[in-house]
């Protein structure tokens, strides 16, 4: 029997990469320093929880394969992005790297350019000069998201059924957005933590 654990992530400002300070800025002024503050502790306590729940599964890693949302490979160069976002501060992928030292190994979970094309439109976001470009942005990005978080789903889903192996368990860190469950082979049978 396959297996997978869906745990649904809420991301940290440290999972922003380079649009980290355009967010938090446009966070600050939507809800106040204080309330956003707030809200990053709030995000920490999840994440500490969610570890909490992945130690009490005692899990034999050599066994454990890793999606990550948003992760386009696997090998040294997925690797190298989990040891470098996990030293930013990334709650998620200081989990996953937790994972691999204990020997889980991480797989490539997206299409690249299904990523860039989403990343393109949160820059656009991010960047705007002005409010009325931030509206435009906004709504052109609206426009486009379901489908491509349909086509990111897809992806997402044929990656697992085309690595995660017969009396393996998979962990899927996944934004609470999408919706892999009935994209997945009916022999993977999925738990949740969240």
């Amino acid at each position: 029997m396959r297996k997978l654990i869906l745990v649904r992530i809420v991301h940290n400002l440290e999972d922003m990469g380079s649009i980290r300070e355009a967010f938090e800025n446009i966070g600050v002024a939507q809800i106040g320093k204080e309330k956003w503050e707030e809200k990053q502790r709030m995000i920490e306590q999840f994440w500490l929880g969610v570890e909490r729940a992945i130690d009490a599964l005692d899990l034999d890693c050599s066994k454990v394969k890793i999606f990550q949302d948003g992760l386009p490979c696997n090998g040294d160069l997925g690797l190298r992005i989990v040891n470098e976002s996990a030293a930013k501060g990334s709650f998620n992928y200081q989990i996953v790297k937790k994972l691999i030292e204990r020997g889980a190994v991480i797989e490539a979970t997206e299409r690249p350019e299904l990523l860039l094309r989403e990343y393109q439109h949160l820059q656009a976001i991010a960047n705007a000069r002005t409010e009325n470009e931030r509206v435009d942005s906004l709504r052109q990005y609206r426009e486009v998201k379901d489908t491509l978080l349909e086509e990111r789903d897809e992806a997402i889903a044929s990656a697992i059924d085309a690595t995660l192996k017969e009396g393996e368990t998979g962990i899927l860190f996944i934004g609470a957005f999408h919706n892999i469950s009935p994209k997945l082979s009916k022999d993977i049978e999925i738990t949740r933590i969240s």
